[in-house]
């Protein structure tokens, strides 16, 4: 009797480290992995593990890039369909109906998607279940800006409210005087700019908001990741602590270490889930300051260190591919896995050769002191028999060799940026 072919699964944005995560976990089973791509110089497009690589408009032009994965799946149906980005969540979940008959998707529905990607939805749905956020202020105006600035303790944090189709993608920037907030804020509602079809949806969602500012988010932001299935039952999370990242105040997160999960605030993230009606997989970060553990952000997709919980025992590409697939007998053992699974000392993760560019940079700019160089240096020696690399694999080298040439490239082009962000920690 001939065992049934397994679906494919088509893979986006093969330059993030999450879609390099999920090539290498499905490769492995056997999974058909397809590639759709439009630059030459992305790490996941030249795994081992892809079996066949397809041309794609670039996803930062949303119109063309939808216009092509219809068109794709209607010649090619069937494939497992899931999202790396928030641009991708989003569209992914507006535009399900269209998109449904073509492939096998595990997709919650455009208001759960919105409600955890837009802040001020998230933060109104956080009060709801119990789970603290930090305190912020979503001003409508420019009077309502000079309360802000009134009340406000300085310095503080002014950041989008979304991240969907934002063409800048920039994380936020730190205001450090309550005279300085209002210009600035004019000076980001001229530079930056969300996609038509957004503003289309929401109005509002051009407008950035006002965060509290916690230093302690420089080395001490808690991560919980995991699954959850539509019924709520299935459940399965891991914990990092995200111990490095750049710039330091407020960045791309470089070093993780593996710490429990906190079982009252996992109850809560479930609570969460099931009044928005969201499932699928997630990365929720918490700032952990005085006592309080204050949620910042929920992504409903594949993220960039997703290799570090595969390593754990808890295979999330794979529990999206069973629940799409409709094998809930088969989603059921991967769960079961998971929570059986146990460690066999401490994990960490880390960017290796970022890791080493940002030490090599900074101590001689001075921005880090010799003692702080010799700490990392120390503390990956000390944990480097279980270190999780984001991109170097023994079995998989190429990817390895293409990021090096993608961030080599990216430097050259862009050298003010390297200095701001590598060496002078901006």
């Amino acid at each position: 009797m001939n065992t049934p072919a397994r679906p494919p699964i088509l893979l986006t944005m093969a330059d993030y480290y999450g879609t390099l995560a999920a090539a290498r976990s499905l490769g492995r089973l056997g999974i058909p992995i397809t590639m759709a791509e439009s630059k030459l110089l992305a790490p996941a497009r030249w795994s081992r593990y892809v079996t066949r690589r397809v041309e794609c408009p670039d996803v930062g032009d949303s119109d063309a890039f939808l216009e092509w994965l219809l068109r794709f799946g209607a010649k090619n149906p069937g494939h497992v369909l899931y999202p790396t980005s928030d641009d991708m969540a989003w569209l992914f979940a507006l535009h399900k109906d269209e998109l449904a008959p073509h492939f096998r998707m595990y997709q919650p529905g455009v208001d759960a998607i919105y409600g955890l990607l837009n802040k001020q939805r998230l933060h109104d749905l956080c009060k709801d279940v119990g789970l603290d956020v930090p305190e912020t202020w979503f001003p409508e105006n420019e009077a309502d800006l000079e309360r802000v600035a009134a009340e406000a303790r300085f310095p503080v944090l002014l950041k989008p409210q979304t991240q969907i189709l934002f063409e800048s993608h920039v994380k936020g920037s730190q205001v450090e005087r309550a005279s300085e907030l209002l210009p600035r804020h004019r000076e980001f509602l001229e530079r930056n700019r969300y996609g038509r079809k957004l503003l289309a949806y929401d109005a509002r969602a051009n407008r950035p908001m006002v965060q509290a500012f916690y230093p302690e988010a420089a080395q001490n932001i808690f991560s919980m990741s995991g699954f959850v299935d539509r019924s709520g039952e299935w459940f399965v999370a891991r914990g990092a602590l995200k111990v490095l990242q750049r710039p330091r105040k407020l960045g791309i997160g470089l070093c993780f270490e593996e710490v429990p999960v906190d079982t009252e605030l996992a109850e809560k993230v479930r609570q969460l889930c099931k009044k928005l009606g969201y499932f699928g997989t997630f990365e929720v970060e918490f700032i952990r300051a005085g006592g309080r553990q204050l949620l910042i952000d929920f992504n409903p997709r594949f993220y960039s260190q997703m290799g570090f919980d595969i390593a754990r025992g808890m295979p999330l590409p794979l529990f999206v591919y069973e629940a799409a697939s409709g094998h809930e007998d088969r989603l059921g053992e991967v769960a079961r896995a998971a929570l059986e699974w146990k460690g066999a000392g401490q994990y960490i993760y880390c960017h290796r050769g970022i890791f080493e560019l940002l030490l090599r940079a900074q101590g001689l700019s001075g921005r880090l002191s010799s003692n702080e160089v010799t700490h990392w240096r120390e503390w990956y020696a000390r944990n480097r028999e279980r270190a999780v690399d984001a991109v170097i694999d023994t079995g998989d080298w190429v990817p390895w060799m293409v990021d090096v040439a993608m961030h080599l490239r990216s430097y050259a082009r862009h050298p003010r940026g390297f200095i701001r962000t590598m060496v002078l920690d901006r």
